[in-house]
């Protein structure tokens, strides 16, 4: 009796298995056709663009407050120099904490701005899933290997309305 048993669920289990169907989508490439993304991409630039400015202009002031520093220091006071290296230093200082942040704040602007349309892409995977009868769809930008399953991106552009 435990064999049967066995074996009906051993039976069972493969039959499962082989009822799910895989699907592979390429989210890389619907996000690059998606009709706006242009303009995400435009603002980003525009973003980083702004920031580089802003460093720019930091390290502008820093070389010339150094220079001007470097030409006076012959005729200043030991108290007056140390007033303007420490000046320097804490300009230094303010510039390197901003070139950290400013990377933060760019990756952190990306995902603001890539938000609403992930989660269009999700939406449309799922809707595909759902409607195709799916048990698993794959990034294929992750898959270390794929053989099999059907490839949904076109499907999944369809329902997002993206030719």
């Amino acid at each position: 009796m435990k064999k049967i048993t066995l074996v009906v669920a051993f039976v069972v289990c493969i039959s499962t298995a082989f009822a799910q169907k895989y699907g592979h989508v390429n989210s890389t490439e619907i996000m690059k056709a998606m009709p706006g993304i242009d303009s995400v991409e435009i603002k980003l630039m525009d973003f980083h663009k702004n920031m580089q400015i802003i460093y720019e202009n930091m390290m502008s002031e820093f070389q010339t407050k150094k220079e001007k520093l470097d030409k006076e220091a012959g005729t200043m006071t030991s108290s007056i120099r140390k007033l303007r290296e420490d000046e320097l230093t804490a300009l230094q200082n303010r510039i390197q904490e901003f070139s950290m942040n400013a990377q933060d704040d760019v990756e952190e602007q990306q995902q603001i701005l890539l938000a609403p349309f992930q989660e269009r892409v999700q939406n449309a995977i799922n809707d595909v899933a759902k409607e195709n009868k799916y048990s698993y769809i794959f990034d294929v930008q992750i898959l270390l290997y794929y053989d099999g399953g059907d490839d949904v991106t076109s499907l999944v552009k369809k329902k997002l309305g993206i030719k």
